[in-house]
């Protein structure tokens, strides 16, 4: 469901949440956030509390290698957000026991995007 990219045009790394590998995606400019526990972001898309959902994050590495980072995160939240013009959804997914080798690319992925958390 997620992917980080760069764009040259953009100054800001913003990451890009991409549903069904692509078929619709979406810039999270604001409200993004990730962290060891869990995820935080406003989409377009409404999702069931409960929802499984697959999360891959992509990072470059010091060495400019591309590292990805493949996750499940459970729908904790998901409410229309008000902030938002149109329709929009503040969205939090948990990760459940996330091991120990994933962690640090999490880490690095989250210092990469300038997460809040």
């Amino acid at each position: 469901m997620f992917v980080r990219k760069s764009d040259p045009q953009i100054r800001s790394r913003s990451p890009l949440l991409s549903l069904d590998y692509g078929a619709d995606e979406q810039i999270c400019e604001t409200g993004f956030s990730v962290s060891e526990r869990g995820m935080r972001f406003i989409s377009r898309w409404q999702f069931s509390i409960g929802t499984q959902l697959a999360v891959a994050c992509v990072y470059e590495d010091a060495h400019g290698e591309s590292v990805r980072v493949r996750l499940e995160g459970t729908v904790v939240w998901c409410e229309p957000c008000p902030m938002r013009e149109g329709s929009g959804y503040d969205c939090t997914l948990l990760f459940l026991e996330l091991p120990d080798e994933l962690k640090q690319g999490l880490r690095e992925f989250a210092h990469q995007v300038g997460s809040d958390e």
